[in-house]
């Protein structure tokens, strides 16, 4: 409702220069009070803000900037399992030894886990795991622990599968997909 507001009232200040350059008052039309079909428009299709109950409205989404999970039966080629990207959007690559490459958001205090130990699970068993809330993602798939106390993506590699997880208080499930479908794209999954 405020951007419909907003949006009206930044249509009518842009009004204002119009008349202004009229040589006069008798020169230039009568206002219509009424709204013309593009101010209809507007007021129709413009979004409303969704209230999460709180009486606060929801924060905007951030938008991702790839196009999405990779194409149907692509996977991270083993080299790059071993090898991963050093950066990954607003992500940096950790130093630090283990099975575990932790990545961290350039600003904020945001950790994601990218495990490099290849699973030799079927994927479709594992992502039954994550039903809940569960996304197309990468190569695979992103959704929650039963116990919603885990982000969880399991992504198609070469030689398996390889889990990706982050921490819900940090990161919204949305943010981690992208993360991942980033993170698949520059990894050369095919």
């Amino acid at each position: 409702m405020r951007k419909t507001a907003l949006l009206l009232s930044a249509l009518a200040l842009s009004t204002l220069p119009l008349a202004a350059c009229g040589g006069g008052a008798e020169d230039a039309p009568a206002q219509d009070p009424a709204p013309t079909a593009a101010e209809d428009t507007v007021r129709e299709d413009a979004p409303e803000e969704v209230s999460d109950g709180g009486g606060e409205p929801a924060a905007e989404e951030p938008e991702a900037t790839v196009g999405g999970p990779a194409a149907e039966n692509a996977v991270i080629p083993a080299e790059a399992v071993a090898d991963p990207p050093q950066e990954v959007g607003e992500f940096s690559l950790m130093d630090g030894s283990g099975p575990a490459h932790m990545y961290s958001h350039a600003e904020e205090s945001i950790l994601i886990s990218v495990d490099s130990t290849v699973l030799s699970s079927e994927y479709e068993t594992l992502a039954e795991e994550i039903a809940t809330d569960n996304a197309p993602a990468g190569t695979g798939s992103c959704g929650t622990n039963e116990s919603g106390s885990s982000i969880v993506c399991y992504q198609r590699t070469e030689d398996g599968v390889i889990t990706v997880t982050a921490i819900p208080e940090e990161i919204s499930l949305e943010d981690t997909v992208a993360f991942v479908d980033q993170y698949a794209e520059q990894a050369g999954a095919a």
